[in-house]
């Protein structure tokens, strides 16, 4: 019973998300009032609210924070937003793979969240010149970049799901979810960068998804119908790499 009012509380913010405009009411201030109509409804005690509460978790996560404003502060943030736009020529490409890379390993150091919030005046700032349409494709890089590499690292909001791992008896060290998420993070991050060639530099991007098409062909050609010794060769060098992240 409890789970149904979570989901119909977290739909109808949502909702409110939505249909609300920040100007009328911010979406944190929504996000609260309807954190307390959740309480209401769920006819929990208090002492058994606050005993479920972890604190060492919420001091984490405003630290993060802290962090991330005291980055803004000294001016870190607009370095890197000046090394960004620097290091790009004023070539679009290059800006978008520049900007899903750095947010991504930023996310993965901090959090997604507060990165976020920091890089979108710098986004917009390198963007400015640019049409609307064009511009959309700058946020949606840093979208996808602090999205995905936020599961580079247990760091940020990964930690309440190692907690809770933890908490069943199913403990992920830091080097074991390391492992897993950075193979990912760097595969997703790849699969972006090529989306992006193929849209802005199509003949590389054809190079390049041909190149890996072809490789991946050629490997399962030798695995099925090549040599044997060549044949265990690819599969030992397979195991070994398979077995580096999962052990």
């Amino acid at each position: 019973m409890l789970l149904l009012k979570s989901l119909f509380t977290l739909i109808l913010v949502f909702i409110l998300f939505i249909i609300i405009p920040t100007s009328i009411l911010p979406t944190d201030i929504i996000a609260l009032i309807m954190a307390l109509f959740l309480i209401i409804i769920s006819r929990l005690e208090a002492k058994q609210i606050i005993s479920k509460i972890d604190f060492e978790l919420i001091l984490y996560l405003l630290g993060i924070f802290i962090i991330a404003g005291a980055l803004d502060i000294l001016g870190v943030v607009q370095f890197l937003g000046e090394i960004m736009s620097n290091l790009s020529g004023g070539d679009i490409f290059s800006q978008l793979i520049i900007i899903l890379w750095i947010s991504s390993f930023l996310s993965s150091a901090i959090d997604n969240i507060p990165i976020t919030k920091l890089l979108i005046p710098v986004i917009n700032t390198i963007s400015n010149n640019y049409p609307s349409a064009m511009r959309h494709q700058f946020f949606f890089c840093l979208a996808i970049g602090a999205n995905w590499g936020d599961n580079l690292t247990p760091l940020g909001d990964n930690i309440l799901v190692v907690q809770i791992a933890e908490q069943n008896k199913r403990p992920i060290s830091f080097k074991q979810f390391f492992k897993i998420g950075f193979i990912i993070t760097l595969y997703q991050i790849t699969l972006a960068s090529i989306y992006y060639t193929l849209i802005f530099k199509f003949l590389i991007g054809i190079m390049i998804t041909l190149s890996i098409v072809i490789l991946i062909i050629t490997l399962f050609i030798i695995i099925k119908i090549g040599p044997k010794k060549l044949k265990n060769i690819i599969e030992k060098v397979i195991n070994r790499f398979r077995n580096i992240f999962i052990e």
